[in-house]
């Protein structure tokens, strides 16, 4: 499947955290075997949202065994978020206890905070794309030779921890080659075992990006800040040639024998003029498989959708985050209008996708009873049937909504680093649906009523005295869970017949 590949210089081993098909270590891999390394790939553990856990003694004990057998020259962790350092950190502490490997870290968080891997023990971190500051790392370490001349990549030093800017990135990007579709050596990690092979291998969906970066600066989010860290003149966005997609899409019709649908996890899907075009042309002739993307208020045009429909997108989902204009704006930087978000919602319905999303932050310190009734109202403008994502704020290190939160009084910097810092579960516990005061929980669960034509007229009727009407909200609501319940079915459902039909 690779182009020059001998793994003569040794094996570099690749570890990725609740992401089983993490194409960060994918792109790597493809990267380090053109440069005649093996890599050996660690999908360690899978992402569970409604019950995360922290690894246990005995998936240390396989991990340990894993190194001891391939024995690597070097071992990179793929750390893209703050929400299971908890998990990092003992991975990080069971190497250094039992191995004399060098350890270097990447991904979004370690990109940002360097730093805290180095002053942990860890040797080297590399920032931002890692395809070729890995390589050059991998070669130095193999040839034990001198590497600080290495851009992007920050190091232990006698002196003290060097944190070098982040270097010249690829315009580019199709140069970085295609991501590792099946891991030549792989195993995954989870569940007290260990199972051999690439977890990929089995999955109905395929997750692929056809481009890098993001144009929006929304205050939760790391995009902005991770862009403000790249070097002047750097583009926003780096989008993949319409080819090089279709090329690994291919691969991945071949490889994947259960393959159903395609999920793009781009930002925000890929704008650029006649790129869609082309991308409609190209995906219709080789690849026949629904598709679903992420998009934008702003980035919705009815020209696009209808050529995007016709050749199999499938289902959209939306951020909107707020009804309310001002949490949009003030808080969120988010800055599209009440009449651009119901506009776009409009569209998508005319537009023909069967399964539309739209997600939203709720019943965080910055929002209001008041707020919350703008979301309930502005769902009102929202054509059914669609689906509403709702989860809470987490507060991600490193982002704007961190010293906004600080700076308006919501939170002090202590309260912040223990929500931040906390233990998995109570992270994820916060991110995702949890109670609130009476009045707060009342309008959520009719924000939640919002997204099922036949529950709207009850739900109007109820909210205009939430309080004295506790309970009739409260049996709505259920029945909207087992109504989401179905859905969620249907939807699994759709999408295997659709593939069947396309095909």
């Amino acid at each position: 499947m690779m182009e020059n590949y001998s793994g003569g210089k040794g094996v570099v081993m690749l570890i990725a955290f609740y992401n089983t098909k993490s194409l960060g270590i994918r792109y790597l891999e493809t990267a380090l075997e053109q440069n005649s390394f093996e890599t050996d790939a660690v999908y360690y553990k899978g992402f569970n949202s409604q019950n995360p856990a922290v690894t246990t003694q005995t998936e240390l004990k396989l991990l340990r065994e894993r190194i001891a057998a391939k024995k690597p020259l070097l071992i990179g962790l793929s750390v893209m978020s703050s929400m299971y350092l908890e998990t990092v950190d003992l991975v990080i502490e069971t190497i250094k206890a039992s191995f004399d490997i060098p350890v270097v870290c990447g991904g979004a968080y370690a990109t940002m905070f360097p730093g805290r891997f180095l002053d942990g023990g860890v040797e080297f971190v590399i920032r931002s794309d890692g395809e070729e500051p890995l390589c050059r790392l991998a070669e130095a370490v193999y040839q034990k030779s001198g590497y600080n001349d290495i851009p992007s990549l920050c190091y232990r030093a006698e002196e003290g921890n060097v944190i070098n800017d982040i270097g010249a990135l690829q315009a580019d990007i199709d140069r970085y080659g295609l991501p590792a579709i099946i891991s030549r050596s792989a195993c995954y990690i989870g569940n007290d075992t260990l199972t051999e092979g690439d977890p990929q291998r089995y999955t109905m969906s395929y997750e692929v990006i056809a481009s890098r970066g993001c144009p929006f600066t929304c205050s939760y989010c790391c995009c902005v800040n991770l862009r403000r860290l790249l070097p002047k003149g750097t583009p926003p966005v780096r989008s993949r040639s319409v080819k090089s997609v279709i090329d690994e899409l291919i691969i991945a019709k071949k490889e994947l024998k259960r393959l159903v649908y395609v999920h793009f996890y781009d930002e925000i899907f890929p704008n650029v003029p006649g790129w869609i075009e082309e991308f409609a042309a190209e995906y219709k002739k080789h690849i026949h498989l629904p598709f679903a993307i992420w998009s934008h208020p702003q980035m919705v045009s009815a020209d696009v959708l209808k050529k995007l429909v016709a050749v199999g997108l499938r289902e959209v989902t939306m951020g909107i985050q707020s009804g309310s204009a001002h949490i949009r704006k003030d808080v969120f930087h988010r800055y599209e209008k009440q009449e651009d978000i119901i506009r776009a919602a409009r569209l998508l319905k005319e537009s023909g996708v069967r399964w539309i999303s739209y997600d939203f932050m709720l019943q965080h310190p910055f929002e209001s009873d008041g707020d919350l009734l703008e979301t309930f109202e502005l769902l009102k403008h929202f054509p059914t049937p669609f689906e509403l994502q709702l989860h809470g704020l987490n507060f991600l290190p490193g982002t704007d909504i961190v010293p906004l939160a600080v700076e308006n009084g919501i939170l002090t910097e202590e309260e912040l680093d223990k929500i931040m810092y906390a233990p998995m579960t109570e992270q994820f516990g916060a991110y995702w649906k949890r109670d609130n005061e009476a009045m707060s929980q009342l309008i959520y669960e009719l924000i939640y009523c919002q997204q099922f034509g036949p529950l709207r007229k009850k739900a109007a009727a109820l909210a205009a005295d939430p309080l004295n009407h506790q309970n009739k909200i409260h049996a709505l609501y259920n029945r909207g869970r087992i109504l989401y319940k179905l859905r969620h079915f249907a939807r699994k459902a759709d999408m295997v017949l659709q593939s069947k039909r396309m095909k």
